[in-house]
């Protein structure tokens, strides 16, 4: 009798919707020029065994400039790549690698996309952002959402200006002075 109640429980617990967890990266790269990329890779995984993936069908970026007299920016998701490395230049570079298209994540297949975002004629100036990634679920799920927090100085929009729209920058959020001020900052 304690086999066949382990066995239902075994059969329903792995019918059940997949328990997706959305991590944001400690890095995001950003570029701007006429526009601004957005460079994120968060990681989308589930503990919970299950005979059914997660469909995530869409993806949107929202950003909220602290200076209330800003103008939000609309990004969208414009493509996946994925970065290598040159050992002979030592640098990173990005190749694409698929537009936008539904994810699925399961156990045995977490996910993480290097998804390229998007803000058409608009530039970051210096100042506090709030972010918020959030990943569309199909069915009736309620969306996944991941907040952060990017500062920009003064230097950081010179860099980003200096550096133009081909050759992004990197923000972190875990090095001790992003750390001290629980946002994304240039390092």
């Amino acid at each position: 009798m304690t086999a066949l109640a382990f066995s239902l429980y075994n059969f329903i617990s792995v019918q059940r919707q997949p328990d997706t967890d959305v991590t944001l990266p400690h890095i995001v790269r950003i570029s701007q020029g006429a526009d601004v990329w957005f460079y994120l890779q968060p990681t989308l995984s589930t503990r919970v065994e299950s005979t059914q993936a997660e469909v995530i069908p869409r993806v949107d970026l929202r950003m909220y400039p602290s200076n209330l007299g800003s103008r939000k920016p609309t990004f969208f998701w414009d493509e996946s790549g994925a970065f290598t490395y040159d050992p002979t230049q030592k640098t990173l570079n990005y190749d694409w690698k698929a537009d936008p298209s539904p994810l699925l994540v399961s156990r045995d297949k977490p996910q993480q996309p290097l998804m390229l975002f998007t803000a058409t004629s608009w530039n970051f100036s210096a100042g506090n952002y709030e972010g918020r990634l959030t990943l569309h679920r199909e069915g009736s799920n309620k969306p996944l959402t991941a907040d952060f927090c990017l500062t920009l100085s003064t230097s950081a929009i010179n860099s980003l200006r200096s550096h133009g729209q081909n050759s992004w920058i990197g923000f972190r959020d875990d090095v001790p002075e992003a750390r001290a001020k629980g946002c994304y900052i240039l390092t």
